[in-house]
């Protein structure tokens, strides 16, 4: 079998995943007028979001990025947004303070997906073909909410660039974790169609 044969069978045969999602190109999403400023974002949204595709042979069937929301992540993401709406500085402060209260009991990740069938975009259904799960010293916990956030929108790609026309953003939402620094976690999403293992690594 020639090297090219073998590399085309083994994506088929993992029936599996790349770290890399291809973009479709179009309108660049939101960016601050600070390069220097928008790239501090960019390495941030970076280091807390982890990406994967699930192929079918070399068919896709879904792309995935997910963006947990670490507290570091959560403060980069408040200032980003006071920035853009142009928020004064004890409102954005205020506002801060309430996001963080809000998560204080959950571990909660922004899931964006892409599906070649929206049937497979399925996730906050009751029967859904999906099953998440957070995995965490072997033991697993699963959402206690998952909330379909619409397609994408301007205020959505201010945040998460990442995000393309057509993509699915959603909240999901589990038990609060105990995580201790340089401890490796996974959230879990799978199916029928493949699986998707999303490995992060605690502050």
């Amino acid at each position: 079998m020639s090297g090219r044969a073998l590399v085309l069978a083994c994506v088929a045969l993992a029936g599996c995943t790349t770290a890399r999602i291809p973009r479709v190109g179009g309108d660049p999403p939101p960016a601050d007028r600070d390069p220097k400023v928008e790239q501090a974002y960019q390495v941030v949204l970076d280091r807390y979001t982890r990406s994967m595709a699930v192929y079918d042979n070399l068919d896709t069937n879904v792309f995935f990025h997910a963006t947990w929301q670490a507290p570091a992540f959560v403060e980069a993401r408040m200032a980003r947004d006071a920035s853009f709406r142009a928020i004064p500085a004890a409102e954005a402060q205020a506002n801060l303070e309430a996001e963080k209260t809000r998560l204080l009991d959950v571990t909660e990740f922004h899931l964006a997906v892409h599906a070649n069938d929206y049937k497979y975009e399925d996730f906050n259904r009751a029967d859904s073909m999906w099953r998440l799960a957070l995995e965490v010293d072997g033991k697993e916990v699963r959402p206690i909410s998952i909330e379909r956030l619409g397609r994408t929108s301007s205020p959505m790609r201010s945040i998460y660039s990442y995000m393309e026309p057509f993509w699915v953003g959603y909240r999901i939402r589990f038990p609060k974790v105990a995580l201790s620094t340089g401890q490796t976690f996974t959230f879990r999403l799978a199916s029928a169609l493949g699986r998707a293992d999303l490995v992060y690594t605690a502050d």
